[in-house]
């Protein structure tokens, strides 16, 4: 009967310990993508699954996005070669984006992820 009782209580640790990202792999569901839309200046709202790019003709300076862990947090990102630090966009034939080198939220939710081909892979 003890070693029933620990296991039950085993199984309720990794179930309150595990993170939300780690769920959706461990379910195995279907990625969302998320998609690049260019814009003049960024939203005062930002919708979720979308990456928005800021420039003018082409000449891209800033990326911003919700933060993907669900917190909620607008994340901003430097496009400019010339400033540190310095994200590359990609845009892809489907709409999707790579962003490069990773994010990694110092403040907040600390989130550490890429964004490759529409898809969040966590750190």
């Amino acid at each position: 009967m003890n070693s029933i009782a620990a296991y039950f209580w085993w199984i309720w640790s990794v179930i309150t310990f595990v993170p939300r990202w780690a769920w959706s792999k461990l379910l195995k569901k279907q990625p969302t993508l998320y998609c690049a839309n260019q814009v003049d200046e960024f939203p005062d709202s930002l919708k979720p699954l979308t990456v928005y790019l800021a420039g003018e003709r082409g000449n891209l300076w800033a990326a911003a996005m919700l933060c993907p862990c669900g917190c909620g947090e607008k994340i901003e990102l430097n496009l400019l070669e010339q400033v540190r630090p310095c994200w590359s966009a990609e845009q892809h034939s489907d709409r999707s984006i790579t962003l490069m080198p990773s994010v990694w939220r110092q403040k907040g939710c600390k989130s550490h992820f890429f964004v490759r081909h529409g898809q969040i892979d966590w750190c």
